[in-house]
């Protein structure tokens, strides 16, 4: 299961930062779940457009909503309160021998939220390929998006927990898509404390990533402990260095 099981939540955690801390991880080799909730932020993808937008550069710099061009696959994507983000920490080479199996990771990983979502209560779960995430009734209520780098896993996957993210939604053709509806565990009826409790929920169910296994391993781990002790570990962290040089997230 890789060095070690990891698993922290972070509120109000700056998505660029959440990035490079998946590096730092990443490259000390663990395993399991970095989530955390977001300022409001649009993310662009590898197959995004800039007509994705629906509003202008201005509107977002007037409600100090944050602009990022990113490396991971798909299109674009709103994050906010009110939404659950998570960071796998995994290596394919580690998991499945190949270093090319995004796949059958995303696949897997899928599968494992749609378990977790249909344990609290949602019905009529969706994992859909085409567009990676969760549909139900025919709303989008969670997405995947990852790139891969020497095997390792970046970006990860996000759930909409309450109303307050979904009107955020409307800013961007989401998922590349004109009009598409979205819901959240709220509006299907699940009520939960907050995100950190969404994500102690569902981790369990994340078999890809030993779900299980890591919260046990990391219940008594403290975040502010592991985060000190392993930031300072970036020096040697050379992997993350150069993802962070070659493929640098930037405000537009």
């Amino acid at each position: 299961m890789g060095n070690t099981g990891f698993f922290a939540f972070r509120a109000n955690y700056a998505y660029d930062e959440a990035l490079r801390f998946q590096g730092i991880l990443n490259a000390e080799g663990y395993t399991g779940l970095l989530a955390f909730e977001s300022p409001e932020t649009i993310t662009f993808g590898n197959m995004s457009s800039p007509q994705d937008l629906h509003v202008s550069h201005e509107f977002l710099r007037s409600r100090h909503i944050r602009l990022l061009s990113t490396d991971r696959g798909g299109r674009t994507c709103y994050h906010g309160p009110g939404q659950l983000v998570g960071f796998p920490l995994a290596n394919l080479n580690q998991l499945y021998g190949d270093a090319r199996a995004v796949k059958r990771f995303s696949e897997e990983l899928l599968l494992g939220l749609a378990h977790a979502v249909a344990v609290l209560g949602v019905r009529s779960v969706e994992a859909r390929s085409d567009i990676p995430g969760l549909w139900t009734n025919g709303k989008k209520l969670a997405s995947v998006g990852i790139t891969v780098k020497d095997g390792y896993i970046f970006h990860g996957f996000t759930i909409n927990l309450t109303q307050d993210c979904v009107p955020g939604h409307s800013l961007i053709d989401h998922s590349g898509l004109d009009d598409c509806p979205v819901t959240s565990l709220e509006a299907e009826g699940i009520r939960l404390e907050g995100a950190q409790e969404l994500a102690t929920r569902i981790l369990p169910y994340l078999s890809v990533i030993h779900g299980e296994a890591v919260l046990k391993d990391s219940a008594s781990v403290s975040y502010e402990a592991s985060y000190a002790n392993l930031v300072s570990a970036v020096s040697r962290s050379q992997m993350a260095i150069d993802h962070f040089r070659g493929n640098l997230e930037k405000s537009v």
